[in-house]
């Protein structure tokens, strides 16, 4: 599958005839096959168990790889609570990272921070892993969310700037308007997940306006949904959240398909312009974007720029990915996490699958297809301030419940942001007291 092999091998020669050294790491001969439960699916999956065939090409350890296509807080769980887990495997979120780690039940990673590799992640990522300022996950991939696809010709066209603040996105959604545009396309429906893209925009918002402290306290409910600084964040997303500035208005938003909404920043079939201008939304939606426009050249009809700070400062990044765990300490399990980590992996993984973007800032640029994800790399790599998404670190019930149900009613007006803020605010308190962080 791959192009080139991956050069990770810093030296391969026989040790006392039992080993081979990788990595300046002595790895036996015999060493223990290591198991690792994924979510991964369908051409990831493939991409994954290929990655892994190179780990066992260049290493002599053999990894199984166990699929599950079931909750991987359940399939996890109940192997834990069986006393077979397995010994590594990849979650979705810190929250269910969490949990095993509040139980007692994950290795510790601690050991990473002491490699060079460590400083070679970039900002926030360590954080993400961590719990009670220790290590139990790494990153070793990511999405940018804090993207905003515009359409590229009309700006051209029109004369409109990229937005470096709030203040000039403000004042640019409304000059689009003027000019007879609607700037903003936004879906939140999501079948039973609907209102989880709604949730992303507070999480921008939230970073910006309140700040990464704040940022995180909210996250661990260490804050009340009704704070005022969660409430102006609601606000400051109902200036772009309304029918002056929706395609469609608020009503649409409500039930256009997250996945659907994007195609609308470029003509569709028959029609001379688009119908709004921009959609904020993470790298994978560039997908979307392409089955709908097959012959639309991304970075010349279409681009992107990051959703600005609030001031002239650098932008946070909202990002997600998966995390690799150990339940597990062994040498063979390290070797792995330590690959994982790497430039060459991680440039491996990108170039195959282009949704995914490296951790490793020593993953060249030129490792991405285009300038759009090259610019998105960037921004991982330089920004100041980087935060797992919100929503997925949280308590399900509040994270992947009454959060996107709040996100619901207050786009529709159903009720108002006081009433949003205390339903949501009732369902984290009973969450919270279960102790269980997230699915």
């Amino acid at each position: 599958m791959f192009n080139k092999k991956l050069s990770l091998v810093l030296t391969l020669s026989v040790v006392l005839g039992l080993g081979l050294v990788f990595s300046g790491a002595t790895v036996a001969m015999g060493a223990e096959k290591v198991t690792f439960t994924t979510s991964f699916g369908g051409a990831e999956l493939d991409i994954f168990k290929s990655l892994m065939d190179q780990f066992t090409d260049d290493t002599g350890i053999e990894v199984e790889v166990q699929p599950v296509s079931r909750n991987m807080k359940t399939a996890l769980g109940s192997r834990v609570e069986a006393g077979n887990p397995p010994d590594m495997a990849n979650v979705p979120n810190p929250g269910l990272m969490v949990n095993f780690a509040r139980k007692g039940q994950l290795a510790s990673l601690d050991w990473f921070k002491d490699t060079d590799l460590a400083s070679k992640q970039a900002g926030g990522f360590i954080g993400s892993g961590s719990y009670n300022g220790e290590l139990y996950a790494v990153v070793p991939a990511a999405s940018v969310k804090s993207l905003v696809w515009y359409n590229k010709k009309v700006f051209e066209e029109e004369g409109y700037e990229v937005p470096e603040t709030l203040g000039e996105l403000l004042k640019l959604q409304n000059e689009m308007i003027g000019d007879g545009y609607a700037p903003w396309t936004m879906g939140l429906e999501s079948g039973a997940a609907t209102g989880w893209p709604g949730t992303d925009w507070l999480e921008d918002i939230m970073l910006r306006s309140a700040g990464p402290e704040v940022y995180d306290k909210w996250v661990n409910h260490d804050i009340p949904w009704t704070d005022p600084r969660v409430a102006e964040a609601f606000r400051i997303f109902g200036l772009f959240a309304n029918n002056d500035m929706l395609m469609g208005g608020r009503k649409a938003a409500l039930t256009i398909n997250f996945g659907d909404s994007a195609q609308y920043i470029l003509p569709m079939a028959g029609e001379d312009k688009p119908r709004a201008l921009m959609h904020r939304q993470a790298t994978f939606i560039q997908d979307f974007i392409q089955d709908a426009h097959p012959d639309a050249k991304v970075g010349e009809e279409y681009d992107t720029f990051i959703f600005p700070a609030f001031g002239k400062s650098s932008p946070p990044i909202l990002f997600a990915g998966d995390l690799f765990i150990a339940f597990n300490d062994k040498p063979e399990v390290r070797e792995l996490i330590k690959y994982f980590a790497s430039a060459d992996i991680q440039q491996t993984w990108v170039e195959e699958n282009p949704g995914r973007l490296a951790v490793n800032v020593d993953v060249p640029l030129s490792a991405y297809p285009n300038d759009t994800l090259r610019k998105a790399a960037q921004a991982l790599k330089e920004a100041d301030t980087a935060r797992f998404d919100g929503s997925d670190s949280m308590n399900a019930a509040v994270g992947s419940g009454s959060f996107w149900s709040g996100v619901v009613d207050y786009v529709s007006g159903d009720k108002t942001l006081d009433s949003v803020l205390e339903s949501i605010e009732k369902s984290a308190d009973d969450a919270y007291d279960s102790g269980e962080a997230t699915d």
